[in-house]
């Protein structure tokens, strides 16, 4: 019996790190990286730019998290935490660089229904992992039940092969946060979120620069229970809207920016329950005034890809699949990467330029070169089932 509970001790003690996921924590991208992991909190990171010689050192400044700073633009570097796997990145290019970046764009990866261990999340991961790309954004929900430790430690080891390649940039969705309107922390997450995830600022909003684009991740809280009681997040008089609406007007002075790339998990176009009145009067002006290309959201598990939207002037592309210099933000829902799939609609609505006649899981694979932004969305068997070219004019 003694050398059985020996053997445990042994076996939690010298675990290797799992769960190990990259993300930028509102350093440089092109010069820094954040690290975060599960099991042996107090590993140290080695790293270098030879997989062969690994001739640096980073410790935790958190446990289980640490940031590598002072790193080369565009440069692989390969590390290992602790005992485990080597794994590799690369830095972003230089702000302003307009060469082509590719981006993994994800959502709802919940484990609910057929994906209760992530089954259907699993099968995602490895078609995603067949594609060459920058970093991977994720709309929310990612886990059924946002204070069940269990369920973000398996979203995590099963994520890791994609995540510890390629930083992960999330937005929390409704599932991730607390929905007890009663509740002094109704619509922030629960505690466990903040052991697990090493982003900027408060890692709910933030923001970050890859090449010449600027990407926003925006917290939509549970707008669904907090319509009714007049609580929708982002009221003009919020601290948050304040920051958002600075954030916007930095970047949009930028000349070293082209694109501006909003994402939330409530979708401002939609349909039944997911349409949120509020949520779209909150956001939708600021994305008008300081002229963002793209809104990327979640929650609805069906994609649906809409036109561009100019307060409420829709604007008609020529050609179904190339938005030639819209006039407006265009608005996407991706659709769910795992969790339990939704009755197909909304082709009806007057924005809609696609959604398909089937229930399937998706992902997207987004590329940006100079002028020209490239979206094409896939199926769980790879398959392609819609694409879009958004070309700006300067």
């Amino acid at each position: 019996m003694q050398h059985k509970v020996f053997l445990l001790l042994i076996s939690v003690f010298f675990s290797p790190p799992k769960g190990i996921h990259l993300s930028w924590n509102g350093g440089n991208t092109s010069t820094t990286i954040g690290i975060t992991w599960l099991n042996d909190p107090e590993a140290v990171v080695l790293f270098g730019t030879d997989s062969n010689h690994l001739n640096k050192k980073a410790r935790p400044q958190s446990p289980g998290k640490t940031t590598l700073h002072k790193l080369k633009p565009a440069t692989r570097y390969y590390y290992k935490v602790g005992a485990s796997a080597i794994y590799s990145f690369k830095t972003a290019p230089p702000l302003g660089d307009k060469k082509e970046i590719v981006i993994g764009v994800w959502s709802d990866t919940q484990n609910n229904g057929g994906n209760y261990n992530f089954e259907q999340t699993d099968t995602i991961i490895g078609q995603m992992r067949k594609h060459a790309f920058d970093f991977t954004l994720h709309t929310g929900d990612i886990v059924e039940n946002g204070s069940v430790e269990k369920s973000w430690n398996n979203f995590f080891d099963i994520a890791e092969p994609l995540n510890a390649n390629y930083p992960f940039m999330s937005v929390t969705g409704n599932h991730d946060v607390i929905n007890k309107d009663t509740d002094s922390n109704f619509q922030k997450p629960f505690p466990i979120f903040y052991n697990l995830f090493n982003l900027p600022r408060d890692q709910l909003n933030y923001s970050y620069d890859y090449g010449n684009t600027h990407f926003v991740a925006v917290n939509s809280g549970y707008a669904q229970g907090a319509e009714k009681k007049g609580a929708v997040l982002l009221d003009v008089n919020s601290a948050d809207y304040q920051w958002l609406e600075a954030d916007l007007a930095k970047a949009k002075k930028n000349k070293k920016i082209c694109w501006t790339i909003v994402y939330c998990h409530y979708p401002l176009y939609a349909f039944g329950v997911s349409r949120i009145p509020t949520w779209h009067e909150h956001l939708q002006g600021l994305l008008d005034k300081y002229g963002v290309d793209l809104c990327l959201s979640g929650h609805r598990h069906v994609y649906e890809r809409h036109t561009a939207v100019f307060d409420s002037h829709i604007w008609e592309p020529r050609d179904q699949h190339v938005y030639d210099n819209p006039v407006g933000t265009v608005y996407i829902t991706n659709g769910s990467a795992g969790g339990s799939l939704q009755g197909v609609g909304g082709s009806d609505l007057p924005t809609m330029m696609f959604t398909p006649k089937e229930k399937q899981h998706t992902y997207a694979i987004m590329r940006i070169r100079d002028n020209h932004l490239y979206y094409e969305v896939f199926n769980k068997a790879g398959e392609k089932m819609d694409h879009v070219e958004i070309v700006k004019v300067w």
